[in-house]
């Protein structure tokens, strides 16, 4: 219970960091886009602003303006034909204000001489009135450049963007700065539209990482829940053989002790004859033994000791041919399913058989495949019993009330086709021979 809590708290923390993630990758790509966009926008208005700008200078009349300038009054007929061309101007270009500038002696910032104002505007502008134009705005005019002032928050005049070009008189002089200010509330508008258009992409996006992250969860849960069956067999598969293992072991000290008694009570008895051959059949099965477990992968050398031991209480002979090959393309747990059931099917065929009872066990590498075989005498597995034979729950022995059968031959080919292997079966004249054939990928 403790470790499911965990491990609903660990989702739950996942799918929380998640969400975050995905709420802030979705801000940051909306404020991102809105700014590239804004910027976009700016630099497009303000090349706008600024060739407008340049357009109006070269189309204004430099001889009235001059004229102005000797007396700069609302009353002079160059003033009024100056403020009727920047007029036109401002409706050509869609301006906020277009307005002439006097750049003062100190070139540090600048008069408005003549402008030409929305006609339902509340501003009002004088002769002489100070215009935003700083030092190096003025520095580019002289040189002979244009400007762009950025986006201005006035208190008076609102949010614009300003621009200027130089004005020059008929021998070339610089007269003055012609002013344009476009009114950026267009910018802000196209901003806000485009995040709106983009919000279904961002929306898209976070249900796709949303997606995504679920998806990744599942795989999760079900590589470890695949994982958790895995190690579940092949805990219970080693769980079985070493109490196998621990079964031959207490055998083989039983049979020592007996044998040293035996031993013992020929010498004490001075039977020394019978002591030596008893001894020496003691070697010879030894020397058997020695022979069955010559095996070069420990999780087989294990696994046929302990099936020999079986074997010899049930008074079955099981031989084994030498197999040098370590079988590395084949995982352990599974080289044990397979081996284990089919000699367990083996030795409980051949315990009920009258006469000889014997169990042979090879496994060697054919080619670029390995194969297993096991043979014993027993009844013979009839074709029906054969087409049923890997079905689960299926059994040729007898079942007993509340005994499971039929799981053995069912695992092995789970094993097999695993792998993509082949197993055979074939029984006639009390001989059965199990062979499994697994390819070396």
């Amino acid at each position: 219970m403790v470790t499911s809590c965990k491990k609903n708290n660990r989702v739950l923390i996942i799918l929380l960091v998640s969400g975050m993630l995905i709420f802030t990758m979705t801000c940051v790509s909306i404020a991102a886009s809105y700014y590239n966009t804004i910027q976009s926008v700016r630099l497009s208005v303000a090349n706008q602003s600024m060739k407008a700008a340049s357009f109006v200078a070269s189309r204004l009349d430099a001889g009235a303006y001059q004229s102005f300038l000797e007396n700069p009054v609302k009353d002079n007929e160059a003033f009024k034909h100056l403020q009727q061309q920047l007029a036109e101007a401002r409706n050509h270009i869609g301006a906020l204000y277009v307005y002439i500038v006097k750049i003062d002696e100190d070139l540090q910032g600048g008069r408005v001489m003549v402008a030409a104002l929305p006609p339902d505007s509340k501003q009002t502008l004088q002769i002489g009135d100070p215009c935003f134009v700083n030092a190096e705005q003025i520095s580019m005019i002289r040189g002979g450049y244009t400007y762009d002032s950025g986006i201005i928050s006035d208190p008076v005049y609102g949010e614009y963007m300003s621009a200027g070009a130089p004005l020059l008189g008929e021998r070339g002089q610089l007269l003055g700065i012609v002013g344009v200010d476009m009114d950026v509330r267009l910018i802000n508008d196209i901003g806000s539209d485009v995040v709106k258009r983009s919000l279904p992409v961002f929306m898209f996006q976070g249900l796709f990482v949303a997606v995504l992250v679920f998806v990744i969860l599942g795989l999760q849960r079900w590589y470890q829940r695949e994982l958790k069956t895995a190690v579940g067999d092949a805990e219970q598969t080693y769980q079985d053989e070493l109490r196998s293992v621990i079964s031959s072991i207490r055998s083989i000290r039983h049979d020592f002790v007996n044998h040293m008694q035996v031993l013992y009570g020929l010498i004490e008895c001075g039977y020394f004859d019978k002591a030596r051959d008893y001894v020496q059949s003691l070697m010879k099965e030894t020397k058997v033994l020695d022979i069955t477990v010559r095996i070069s992968h420990p999780a087989l050398m294990v696994l046929f000791h302990t099936k020999w031991e079986q074997a010899k209480s049930r008074h079955i002979v099981m031989q084994f041919a030498e197999c040098p090959d370590s079988f590395e393309q084949i995982p352990s747990i599974d080289l044990v399913k397979i081996l284990s059931n089919l000699i367990d099917n083996a030795i409980d065929a051949t315990a009920g058989t009258i006469g000889d009872k014997w169990i042979r066990i090879g496994c060697r590498q054919e080619g670029k495949g390995y194969v297993f075989e096991v043979e014993n005498t027993g009844p013979d597995i009839t074709p029906e019993q054969q087409a049923k034979l890997f079905e689960f729950g299926f059994s040729t022995k007898t079942v007993s009330k509340g005994t499971a059968r039929g799981a053995g031959l069912c695992i092995v080919q789970e094993v097999v086709k695993k792998h993509k292997g082949t197993i055979q079966v074939r029984s006639t004249a009390g001989i059965t021979t199990f062979t499994v054939h697994l390819p070396i990928h």
